[in-house]
């Protein structure tokens, strides 16, 4: 069944305030998430905890949808990550879990082909920006919930090779370097 994305979720802007070397609130940007989307959990831009900040705090299974930039993506912010603040680069994605499961629509978010109509929709002369309002009207095809989930478990599967690969080679690197050095000595 064919769906836009404003009948199943709610989109919020993310939070723009200004970072702080006193703060203590992680204020996430894209490029605390590599090249998959995948936290990687180097903040290094904080804000001073206050009441607007506390109301920004993400929720479990908010879907954080990369709007500005050159490099269009959605990732799922889970709470073990902590207290932490999308800044407005972020569109705040919030799903109707009755009808679809976050994690798939960040699967069909950053399919290929949706990135391509994400980035051929985009507008701004210096830097590319999705309106509120194209991400909404975005339509996508929503399966049923027993889909979903398989593509969900599909997903993790693949992000979990990712990692294992991503990690062997660092141990080949590893490896390597210390036989030459041990070769020249």
């Amino acid at each position: 069944m064919q769906v836009k994305l404003n009948e199943i979720a709610n989109i919020q802007f993310g939070y723009y305030g200004q970072p702080s070397k006193y703060g203590t609130i992680p204020y996430l940007q894209a490029k605390h998430f590599n090249e998959f989307g995948q936290y990687i959990n180097e903040d290094d831009n904080f804000l001073e905890e206050d009441a607007k900040v506390t109301a920004n705090f993400l929720q479990n299974d908010d879907i954080l949808f990369v709007a500005k930039g050159f490099r269009f993506f959605a990732t799922l912010y889970k709470q073990e990550f902590g207290n932490a603040v999308a800044s407005s680069i972020f569109f705040i994605i919030r799903v109707d879990t009755t009808k679809i499961i976050p994690a798939y629509l960040v699967s069909v978010l950053n399919l290929p082909k949706n990135l391509l109509y994400f980035q051929q929709s985009a507008s701004g002369s210096s830097i590319p920006s999705i309106r509120k309002n194209e991400l909404a009207d975005f339509t996508f095809n929503l399966i049923p919930l027993v889909q979903q989930m398989k593509v969900v478990a599909l997903q993790e599967l693949y992000l979990k090779d990712i990692e294992l690969t991503s990690n062997l080679i660092k141990e080949k690197q590893k490896l390597f370097q210390t036989t030459i050095s041990t070769i020249i000595k």
